[in-house]
């Protein structure tokens, strides 16, 4: 079965009037996957006609259809705990981070959307561990990754070389590493952690959540400094607000106007990187938890992923036209249903008491 969501509703979207939706928009999606076995969260993007792409840690869907409740399944085997799913420049491959992976190397998996298929062992692109990935280029992909007692880092690989075997080829490598060579082309603070990569105007939007600022870098000096082997300094980075104004997530996406989407603890915002204002605040839970996002930068609607304590389930927070909720009739249906199953049920008694007095006549009749 390669199917999720037995009802499918289509939605139009103006994408004239497109807008974060606000907190009152929002309801708890239950018919949406939840994590694979040996995975802890589930990450997606979406596609250029504005449907979900999602990765639970093995299996990847596909939204039926913009707007709609129905995912389809197309492909499995992809195993990991995720950490991103991201598309390349022009869309038709997907880009699967494995995350942690065995704590010092992580899988990288290209998916062809085109025609999706499931895991082959030997495909993947083994690179170090990491926790967020976003395409530069059609070839350069970058990676936020950090090691305990160390800085976080953003490193930059070559996939097309990564693929034909001969990465440390074409990667200059300023830290040894046995496997998946890499340049560090941007060194972060120390007490600085990992967060959400994103580009977009040109410019690569990266977040230290240990020291809580967030800076932009022009994307051409990431891949000089990539192919340079002169990595950047922090200090070089233009400063988005101030420390400790934003959650601490990372940037996810970017409305239409350029602003970023950020979220983490306590709140989603959408914040203006010219000025540093925060333009929105979301708290679709209401109870100020840790979130995550799966963004739409189509419809600019976004799936709000709200993780508790560790071992539960996520809880999905979305709005009507960005996942529709299962159907305003469905309670119709169900006390429709229920009303059919008590009846059968009168129906079921009537009959056995039917039996059990024709019995009694028999059986009267034999004693005659």
């Amino acid at each position: 079965m390669k199917y999720i969501g037995t009802i499918c509703i289509l939605l139009a979207i103006s994408t004239s009037s497109v807008a974060l939706p606000d907190n009152e928009d929002f309801s708890i999606v239950t018919n949406f996957p939840q994590p694979a076995a040996g995975s802890f969260g589930v990450v997606g993007t979406s596609t250029a006609d504005g449907r979900y792409l999602i990765w639970n840690g093995d299996k990847v869907f596909l939204q039926s259809a913009p707007g709609s409740a129905g995912l389809d399944e197309i492909a499995s085997g992809y195993l990991g705990d995720p950490g991103f799913l991201t598309l390349n420049p022009t869309g038709d491959t997907a880009l699967l981070g494995q995350g942690y992976g065995d704590g010092v190397n992580a899988n990288l998996y290209l998916l062809d959307l085109a025609a999706p298929s499931d895991f082959v062992s030997g495909a993947e692109i083994s690179v170090a561990s990491h926790f967020s990935g976003v395409y530069l280029s059609a070839n350069l992909v970058a990676l936020d990754r950090g090691d305990f007692g160390s800085p976080a880092e953003i490193i930059v690989i070559d996939l097309l070389a990564r693929r034909r075997g001969v990465g440390e080829a074409f990667t200059v490598l300023q830290i040894p590493e046995p496997a998946g060579g890499r340049t560090t082309a941007l060194t972060k603070p120390m007490d600085s952690f990992s967060a959400s990569l994103a580009v977009n105007g040109g410019l690569l939007y990266v977040a230290d959540s240990g020291n809580g600022q967030y800076k932009s870098f022009a994307v051409a000096d990431i891949v000089n400094a990539f192919n340079t082997a002169t990595p950047l300094t922090w200090a070089s980075g233009t400063d988005i607000g101030a420390p400790f104004q934003y959650p601490l997530g990372g940037v996810s996406g970017f409305t239409a106007s350029g602003n970023l989407v950020i979220a983490g603890f306590g709140s989603i915002v959408e914040v203006d990187p010219g000025s540093g204002g925060i333009i929105k605040s979301l708290d679709p839970a209401g109870t100020s938890p840790f979130y995550g996002i799966i963004y739409n930068g189509a419809s600019e609607e976004l799936i709000a992923v709200e993780f508790g304590s560790f071992g539960d389930p996520l809880v999905f927070h979305a709005s009507a036209m960005g996942f529709a909720p299962l159907p305003a009739q469905s309670t119709l249906t169900l006390i429709l249903l229920g009303s059919l199953l008590a009846l059968a049920g009168v129906h079921l008694i009537k009959r056995r008491q039917s039996d059990t007095q024709a019995v009694r006549a028999i059986s009267t009749e034999d004693n005659k």
